[in-house]
């Protein structure tokens, strides 16, 4: 019988970034970022170091122009996870979030930005019918396969 810790769910998230495909200088930059869950069961997935959270570190991957945009936003140090912090997908389900990114990467007139997630796993995993959360060590990580987003900044 397989248990909790046993259980992969590799494979089993994805997410999806959108934006416009333009956006004018001084205005902000909305990220639409998107976890789906591809499995046929709940699942509780926790909203650190991911855009569920909004911006609370350097999450992003960003090059404009071929050159990396620094993160200058706010960094957080954590304790253990609490409850609050864990989201639950239905089976089949998605959550979605929007991000202001320009709130902590000071984006430049370009042709071109590119913008990735550059978390490649969800962490502390768990199926619905698990309750609070408990050690890490007891929980999953899933690796997890996106999309990058691209566009341009004008001036107004």
């Amino acid at each position: 019988m397989e248990t909790n810790k046993e259980k992969s769910f590799n494979n089993k998230l994805k997410f999806e970034l959108r934006s416009k495909n333009r956006y004018n200088k001084d205005d902000p930059i909305i990220i639409n970022f998107t976890l789906y869950n591809l499995t046929n069961e709940g699942l509780r997935v926790l909203a650190r170091y991911t855009p569920l959270e909004n911006l609370q570190g350097d999450i992003f991957h960003v090059i404009c122009e071929g050159k990396k945009i620094q993160y200058g936003g706010i960094m957080v140090k954590r304790g253990p996870p609490t409850e609050k912090e864990y989201m639950y997908i239905e089976p089949g389900r998605s959550i979605s979030r929007e991000i202001n990114i320009s709130s902590a990467y000071k984006l430049p007139t370009s042709q071109e930005c590119v913008v990735h997630f550059i978390g490649d796993k969800i962490n502390y995993i768990s199926g619905s019918g698990d309750l609070s959360p408990k050690n890490a060590g007891e929980y999953q990580t899933a690796d997890i396969t996106g999309n990058s987003v691209s566009f341009r900044i004008e001036e107004k």
